[in-house]
């Protein structure tokens, strides 16, 4: 049975206002942690050379910068809510690697309210860092370690206040290889 053309208009402009999917999406790491109890996985996503995830380095400090974005799933790269920040500092003096402001953001209601703990004047030794691996490769940069964060409740995120009554542990592990697009150098 032949299609006649106003079913191939139909289909035609079915197709037009279908949503789009791109391929270009790009999983380059992951984030493990346990909130709670409970052992989740976030994912460190790009899509068309764009990520909520970067690499900075600053010659003349000998320090690098990195900002983990951990995606709740696989296919996504800019949600806020359920998402992990990780983000931590190196710097080289001497040949050692030195670890420093490591920071762990849960936001479990996007911007409007989360979890934060940061090594920071106010709220020190929050967070312990370990790194495994720290090494540029062909492929981009190659970051692998371990945290645990008592991370305090705040509402709203970005700049409430701290609640001292409300702590959880988050404890997890991370490992990427960030591309070079996402690398950026001051």
């Amino acid at each position: 049975m032949p299609i006649s053309s106003f079913h191939n208009a139909v289909i035609a402009a079915a197709l037009a206002l279908a949503p789009t999917v791109s391929f270009a999406q790009d999983v380059f790491g992951n984030i493990t942690a346990t909130l709670d109890g409970e052992e989740r996985t976030w994912f460190l996503t790009a899509q068309d050379n764009e990520s909520q995830s970067f690499g900075l380095s600053i010659a003349v400090a000998n320090l690098q910068s990195f900002q983990l974005w951990g995606q709740p799933s696989e296919d996504s790269v800019k949600i806020s809510e359920d998402s992990l920040l990780f983000s931590f500092e190196v710097m080289s003096v001497g040949g050692q690697l030195i670890p420093l402001n490591a920071g762990v953001m849960y936001l479990s209601d996007a911007w409007k309210s989360g979890w934060m703990a940061s090594e920071s004047e106010d709220e020190a030794n929050d967070i312990v860092l370990s790194l495994i691996t720290f090494e540029e490769r062909d492929e981009g940069f190659f970051v692998e370690g371990s945290f645990e964060a008592a991370a305090h409740y705040r509402e709203p995120l970005a700049d409430g206040e701290f609640d001292p009554a409300r702590t959880m542990q988050i404890n997890g592990s991370f490992s990427a290889l960030l591309p070079p697009y996402i690398l950026l150098e001051k």
